[in-house]
């Protein structure tokens, strides 16, 4: 008597791949989804830093500077969809910072939620003509 025994194992390859795929996968996903989120609010960071800083040089005194500074990342933060708290800190290389070939480093910093502090700083240069 002569059995086939394909027939009786058809589909348990589809079956041992799901059992094992499944818990292979999912932690995966999830560091996946972990490190898009971190990177998405890195690359929101870094247009708030480098918009805030643009705007900082443009203006006309250190006043008027670290308001615009301060209402770029405000809206900015908003406008990007960014719902946590945003941190602003500029520092000058001279003073007054609205100098000629002043250095202004604006670094801007948030907490995900429950995870570690995310900063991201830009440069920019004041006109050497200001």
């Amino acid at each position: 008597m002569k059995r086939n025994f394909m027939s009786e194992d058809s589909g348990s390859a589809s079956v041992e791949f799901v059992a094992l795929a499944i818990p292979l996968f999912l932690p995966i996903m999830i560091y996946f989804s972990s490190f898009a989120e971190i990177s998405d609010s890195q690359s929101v960071l870094r247009t708030l830093a480098r918009e805030s800083a643009r705007a900082f040089v443009m203006s006309e005194n250190d006043r008027i500077a670290y308001q615009v500074a301060s209402e770029v990342v405000e809206k900015g933060a908003v406008a990007l969809g960014y719902k946590g708290q945003v941190t602003l800190e500029i520092q000058c290389s001279q003073r007054p910072c609205i100098s000629p070939d002043a250095k202004i480093m604006a670094t801007v910093s948030t907490q995900l939620n429950g995870s570690k502090k995310t900063s991201v700083a830009a440069i920019e240069y004041v006109s050497p003509w200001a």
